[in-house]
């Protein structure tokens, strides 16, 4: 008898678990062209019209949000939701391969807007944003979060946001009618008007294969909770991937970070259109822990102040450079900085920064006076300033060409004071060729550094010991080393790069003697 009943139980427990209905997840259609507000949006053949439909749409963990391939979409696209684990709601396009274009003329400071959202996935927008004159604070697509807390898994892929016409001028220590510099990607979690009472943070940030060209002043940049007292840092941050073409002002700079990896990115074509009061470099991250910086190729910047490809930035730990590719930055190939005099619960200063295994093509090639400098054409290839502390530089690639105008600088590393002097940087095992009289390594005050086992082809100058000159060829069999793997990352990485020397294009593996 009680197996009977047993037996009832279960099927009428199985009857009730296959009746219940499945939650059902809705697409909701936007066509800027054929749509109309008054349609249900629910189908691709009865679309909405206008992107401010969505804040009267309950959207549910799983939904998806489609705009009309090739369409163009000249009203803001807010939107503020969560989706859940295995269910991200998404912003995308549907019916073609073209993009749908959300386009902007300045009169929004940003034209998508994702605010207090989590566990959704942006991908397959074009966004541009230009008015008739430049706009400060100007964005193409900005991501926030406001006394939200934690926000967890937000992906943005394939993106192409370009033509967003924002202000050049950064604003830090001058007051200026243009202060607050565009980017066509904000990414922030911290306001600096103090007005987080809840502080937030990213936990699984993803910036994959997106192509951000003609914007300005910057490409993708963070902002968080970058003062030591209150840090609280973003995580599982991925910037992977992207183009940013046309930009002169910062690259990419991951801010407030705890193990960011920034990898497989191009900054090319940058345009030499920022004030002198500008000081900018290609990848750099600041208030950031154990952030690694790989497979990143920068080519040209041109800003005239610092101008660097890659920037270890104060504020940060453990700052990690490696198999990345630079090539003909005005400034050169690292800015290592910390700006001293910042008491500890503001700035941890810049600790533990590690370069290796990175090469460095015809950097450092400024041909103008740079401002502070008052009478120099200033551009070492290393630039260290500032109160660093154990830095370690090894096993890099150093390819010095003959500059085009004798007063320009001709320096592979150069310290100085930035409120304080570096102490314990090591410069071991590099690989340095130069065309003509270079000096390798200007100390000044900076103090316990040590210079070792470093060798160069062509007239390099220095006075002390740790640089050995090599009487054969500038090629593999002084530098490479078959049983380092990290010099088999690194040639597996360039080797169907090229840059440009001499208006020619020349593969990188000539030109470090590899072939």
């Amino acid at each position: 008898m009680k197996s009977i009943v047993r037996f009832i139980v279960l099927s009428l427990a199985a009857i009730s678990i296959s009746c219940t209905p499945p939650k059902t997840t809705t697409n909701y259609y936007f066509d800027a062209i054929n749509g109309n507000d008054s349609n249900s949006g629910t189908k691709p053949g009865d679309p909405l019209k206008s992107l401010s439909k969505l804040g009267d749409i309950a959207v549910k963990p799983g939904d998806s949000i489609l705009l009309k391939s090739g369409s163009v979409f000249t009203d803001k696209l807010y939107f503020s939701g969560k989706g859940e684990a295995g269910k991200p709601i998404v912003i995308g396009k549907y019916g073609g391969e073209a993009m749908p274009h959300i386009k902007g003329d300045a009169t929004s400071l940003e034209m998508v807007h994702i605010f207090n959202s989590e566990h959704i996935i942006i991908r397959d927008l074009e966004i541009s944003n230009k008015g008739e004159k430049i706009r400060p604070h100007l964005s193409g697509l900005l991501i926030e979060l406001y006394n939200y807390g934690k926000a967890e898994n937000i992906t943005i892929d394939n993106l192409f946001i370009h033509d967003v016409y924002g202000s050049l001028i950064k604003g830090e220590g001058h007051v200026h009618e243009d202060a607050g510099g565009g980017q066509a990607m904000m990414l922030r979690n911290f306001k600096d008007d103090g007005t987080d009472s809840v502080l937030s943070y990213f936990d699984g940030l993803f910036v994959h294969n997106c192509l951000i060209k003609d914007s300005q002043r910057n490409g993708i940049v963070m902002w968080g909770n970058w003062i030591r007292k209150q840090w609280l840092p973003n995580l599982n941050v991925v910037i992977r991937n992207n183009i940013i073409d046309g930009v002169p002002g910062d690259g990419i700079v991951p801010t407030a970070c705890d193990g960011a990896i920034v990898e497989y990115n191009v900054m090319r074509n940058c345009p030499p259109t920022l004030p002198a009061t500008e000081a900018c470099d290609g990848i750099w991250p600041f208030s950031s822990d154990n952030t690694i910086v790989q497979y990143n190729i920068v080519d040209g910047h041109k800003s005239q102040t610092d101008g660097y490809s890659y920037d270890s930035d104060y504020n940060c730990n453990n700052t990690q450079f490696r198999y990345n590719l630079s090539s003909n930055s005005e400034g050169g190939f690292l800015l290592l900085c910390n700006s001293g005099g910042w008491p500890e619960e503001w700035s941890v200063g810049n600790n533990g920064t590690v370069v290796e295994y990175n090469i460095s093509i015809n950097d450092g090639i400024r041909k103008h006076i740079v401002t502070e400098k008052k009478t120099e054409y200033y551009s070492p290839i290393i630039h260290i300033t500032g109160p660093t502390r154990n830095s370690r530089i090894e096993k890099n690639i150093f390819y010095v060409c003959k500059k085009e105008l004798p007063e320009m600088d001709k320096r592979i590393i150069h310290s100085d004071d930035w409120r304080g002097y570096a102490d314990s940087t090591f410069f071991r095992n590099n690989y340095i060729f130069v065309e003509e009289p270079t000096i390798a390594f200007e100390t000044t005050k900076s103090t316990n550094n040590f210079i070792e086992a470093n060798l160069y082809v062509g007239p390099l100058k220095y006075s002390g010991e740790g640089f050995k000159k090599h009487a054969g060829k500038f090629n593999r069999t002084l530098w490479y080393d078959a049983e380092d793997e990290n010099w088999s990352k690194l040639i597996e990485f360039v080797k169907d790069k090229k840059v440009m020397l001499n208006e020619k294009e020349i593969p990188v593996l000539e030109i470090i003697g590899y072939n």
